[in-house]
């Protein structure tokens, strides 16, 4: 990984319209900042968090959770509860390495395989640009994807084991995993990335919050956020986010099937109400919240599927946008 464009979220301070950052430099197995906070690297991804106190979180799957063989996974939770943070994990990894990487598994998904593969090829059809960011990266395949187009691509998202897995991937590694059958009964599935490989001088990826990445603002050309804006507590902060890392001329790249949860969001934080694709296109077309507008050069609607085991999957149909900062 490369530290160059993480910049400290402890210490990082407005004052008027002047903001302060300062930028992290590795010191062994930490990324360490001129005030005093550090923050760990474990399996060659940094956690960098505002809060402290989600290490204590990450550090439990980071540690813990160690490279076990499919069938020793699938061992330790057998028995349950589903509701135990390590079957919870599996799961997880099981939906998002089959929706990601399912074209590269073996043996293939036996139904809804590959579940990202229209988002996938929208990514692979853009133009070249110097920076790309992608909000939850999750396991890594639109990092992947974004690297054919950019010279450097920052990829982050809050789930360690997502973000540890995706590392190797990109790295080259052949990545086993357990493929969920049924309840908590697992099979073994395996991934090689390829050619879709991407060297780590041109990516940086880090366990880090959306809603408050330790990234330089107004830095990138391309923003993405794929399936998140509706995963998050606070959708709007999402996109002014969004928009502050974006550079004048950049663009912004949205996908959402906007399937709010109560458990994820106060019901006022939603955006629009029986047409949310609308209500989107409004705020970054008129710029509301934002500090710039959005010339909308892309919009349509697309399939994501996630496949949760043998019997089941969740077939969305996800609004996609592409805009340009005016």
């Amino acid at each position: 990984m490369t530290s160059e464009l993480v910049v400290c979220p402890g210490c990082r301070t407005r004052t008027g319209d002047r903001l302060e950052l300062r930028t992290l430099e590795r010191a062994g197995e930490v990324l360490a900042c001129e005030c005093g906070r550090r923050y760990p690297i474990i399996d060659g991804v940094p956690i960098v968090l505002g809060d402290p106190t989600g290490f204590l979180h990450n550090a439990i799957a980071a540690v813990v959770e160690r490279d076990l063989a499919p069938e020793v996974a699938a061992l330790l939770v057998e028995h349950g509860p589903d509701d135990h943070p390590y079957a919870q994990l599996l799961e997880h990894l099981s939906i998002y390495l089959d929706a990601h990487w399912g074209d590269r598994a073996a043996p293939p998904p036996d139904h809804a395989a590959f579940g990202a593969r229209e988002l996938a090829e929208r990514i692979a059809r853009l133009p070249r640009v110097e920076r790309a960011v992608e909000l939850g990266c999750s396991a890594g395949r639109i990092v992947a994807e974004l690297a054919a187009s950019a010279d450097h691509v920052v990829g982050l998202d809050l789930q360690f084991g997502a973000v540890r897995r995706a590392r190797r991937l990109l790295d080259g590694e052949r990545l086993a995993y357990s493929r969920r059958l049924a309840g908590r009964h697992y099979a073994a599935a395996a991934i090689s990335a390829g050619d879709l490989a991407v060297p780590a001088a041109r990516r940086t990826l880090l366990c880090a919050d959306a809603l408050d990445p330790p990234l330089v603002p107004g830095h990138y050309d391309r923003v993405v956020a794929l399936n998140l804006l509706d995963s998050v507590a606070r959708p709007r902060l999402l996109l002014a986010v969004m928009d502050g890392l974006c550079r004048p001329g950049g663009e912004l790249i949205l996908a959402s099937p906007y399937a709010w949860q109560s458990t994820v969001m106060d019901d006022r934080e939603r955006i629009g109400d029986a047409d949310p694709a609308a209500a989107l296109t409004a705020i970054l077309r008129d710029g509301t919240g934002l500090g710039s507008r959005y010339r909308i050069e892309e919009a349509a609607e697309v399939s994501w599927t996630l496949r949760r085991d043998a019997r089941s999957a969740v077939a969305y149909r996800a609004h996609f946008l592409r805009a340009r900062k005016t």
